[in-house]
């Protein structure tokens, strides 16, 4: 498992535990992206801070903030496959190719 290049505490670091062994497996992440990886991570702990703001007036600057992180953190998933439709696209979800007939079909 690859260490983080900056460092992580709290949801963040949980957040790359969880998911950068099976990334690197895969041959998504590789050292090359491991900053990113590591702005997804943080970019999750401040979705997760921020998920406990009630959405109303004297919170509209939090509900802005929290609206454009899960922008990005879209972004982010769809870039490592985070995301079952990505996986699914990319095959990626450990299916393997189904088997052919002679004619490859």
């Amino acid at each position: 498992m690859s260490e983080p290049p900056i460092a992580l505490e709290g949801e963040a670091r949980r957040f790359w535990d969880r998911h950068v062994d099976r990334l690197e497996t895969e041959g998504i992440l590789t050292p090359k992206d491991l900053d990113a990886f590591a702005v997804c991570a943080l970019t999750w702990q401040r979705i997760c801070e921020l998920r406990s703001f009630e959405a109303g007036a004297n919170n509209y600057r939090e509900m802005i903030q929290l609206t454009n992180l899960m922008k990005q953190f879209a972004a982010f998933a769809k870039q490592f496959g985070l995301l079952p439709r990505e996986r699914r696209m990319a095959k990626m979800d450990g299916g393997g190719e189904a088997k052919k007939d002679e004619f490859g079909l």
